[in-house]
């Protein structure tokens, strides 16, 4: 294939150029109502997300790094009284947001299949640390949020299912186009910003398979934090290779351009890409949630009796991305944090057992009790030609259990509470449900009622002083 095509300037800059504009534009989508309405339930849910994750090992010891480095104070730390270099702020938010697995998750179509996109509230934390920097207001931050997660799904689109790049790529460029965004650039400087974004964006997909290690939690909050670098050198004046999405020599491993790069900036032709994008009702896998439903729906059913059940059947759709991951052996048998909340052997078998799956579920490696192990050791996994297509946009579970006198109990879950209708959005009252749960143990009600109120009145206010309440938890 050519890849000089005639989008392309001279200079082969065009794409690029094309792509800054569009970031750059005053889209009505970014502030219908709905997207409006949509964008402040996933910002309060990101929030939850951090506050819960306030004592996780990970954000202690990126935490720990952050005061190692010190630096000018200019960007809030959520729960932190002092404030920290915007890059620090980048990344420790983001390792919060991210560490209990628990953040938002975005499904797409993949080659005809549904398949899972990633976590676009991973590049929340560029956004706030932007906004605050920058003195914009609310409305335009939730706008420039709503239009980082339309690349997103866009760029994500251009990764062929088969990649060996992980879909944290995207956010190299997705929090440069944030951050240019509410940094007032023009169209030269996001131009530039996106190409330095770009270069510093490729991740191995060995971050998020295999022996799943600590960086699962923080290789988007790097990608993120260099993304915001390259676009502050950008502002500076530095420029970057403009190039960069369509020449051999630069992403096209990563972005394919058969799979058609002027997409990238296409109009609008369905529900903006935020609308689809569905909360976690619980700590693990994107994947799990229905699983998980219907193992708590078990719970009182089986409590009782875990001693005497002899077979476990989860029944997924079958779709490629739930074989690729159904066939991860390391997840069988987890040995981390990170393998557990990824494990289609535990998650049901502890939520069966304990009618919850919250942080608590993997204190004390709760993975390798005896009547955990036992459970995983009779777990058998399949999956179900047409359970998809009975959920549309969902990835729906069975769960079906056998005792040792031959009787059998079932449970089924096409669309977890945290489910987001693309017309209608996500639930409103499950979202702040949720909230209330999480954050509960962290804050005094009354912080807790005027975080939440504060959060969801957003469009109003001046960012600032929302990253100030954020400071502010004790």
């Amino acid at each position: 294939m050519n890849i000089q095509t005639d989008r392309q300037s001279a200079d082969g800059s065009e794409v690029i150029r094309r792509l800054a504009e569009w970031t750059l534009a005053p889209d009505p989508a970014w502030s219908d109502p709905r997207v409006l309405q949509q964008t402040k339930l996933i910002l309060l849910d990101t929030v939850a997300c951090a506050i819960a994750a306030l004592e996780v090992p990970t954000p202690r010891r990126v935490a720990a790094l952050v005061d190692m480095l010190g630096g000018t104070p200019m960007c809030s730390i959520i729960g932190r009284a002092e404030k920290a270099p915007i890059l620090s702020a980048v990344l420790m938010n983001g390792a919060l947001v991210r560490s209990l697995d628990f953040n938002d998750v975005q499904f797409f179509l993949k080659e005809g299949k549904l398949s899972v996109a990633g976590h676009c509230s991973d590049n929340i934390p560029a956004a706030l640390a932007a906004a605050e920097h920058h003195a914009a207001r609310g409305e335009a931050t939730l706008s420039a949020i709503a239009m980082g997660y339309e690349l997103f799904g866009r760029l994500r689109r251009l990764m062929p299912f088969t990649s060996a790049w992980d879909g944290t790529s995207v956010s190299g460029l997705v929090a440069a186009a944030i951050y240019g965004r509410l940094a007032g650039f023009d169209a030269e400087t996001q131009a530039n910003g996106l190409a330095m974004g770009a270069i510093r964006c490729a991740t191995p997909s060995v971050v998020r398979w295999g022996k799943l290690s600590g960086a699962k939690n923080l290789a988007n909050s790097l990608i993120a934090q260099s993304g915001v670098q390259g676009a502050m050198l950008a502002g500076l004046g530095i420029t970057g290779p403009l190039e960069v999405l369509d020449h051999r020599g630069g992403l096209f491993q990563v972005f394919d351009p058969a799979l058609g790069l002027d997409s990238l900036w296409a109009p609008l032709d369905d529900a903006p890409y935020i609308m689809t994008s569905g909360i976690k009702p619980y700590a693990c896998i994107g994947t799990a949630q229905t699983t998980v439903a219907a193992a708590r729906k078990l719970h009182p059913l089986v409590k009782d009796r875990l001693d005497r059940i002899t077979r476990i059947n989860v029944v997924m759709a079958d779709l490629p991305m739930i074989r690729k991951q159904q066939g991860e052996v390391a997840r069988r048998y987890p040995m981390t944090r990170e393998a557990a909340d990824h494990s289609f052997t535990f998650l049901p078998a502890v939520a069966m057992a304990e009618g919850a799956m919250t942080d608590d579920q993997f204190r004390e490696r709760r993975w390798e009790n005896p009547d955990m192990v036992r459970l995983i050791e009779m777990t058998e996994l399949s999956v179900e030609p047409g359970l998809a297509e009975r959920a549309p946009g969902s990835m729906p579970s069975r769960i079906e259990v056998t005792f040792d006198d031959g009787s059998q109990v079932a449970e089924e879950c096409l669309f977890h509470p945290g489910h987001s209708d693309p017309d209608r959005g996500l639930d409103a009252d499950a979202v702040c449900q949720k909230y209330d749960e999480v954050v509960r143990p962290h804050l005094s009600d009354a912080k807790r009622v005027a975080l939440r109120e504060a959060v969801l009145d957003c469009e109003h206010r001046d960012i600032g002083a929302l990253m100030t309440q954020l400071r502010d938890l004790g």
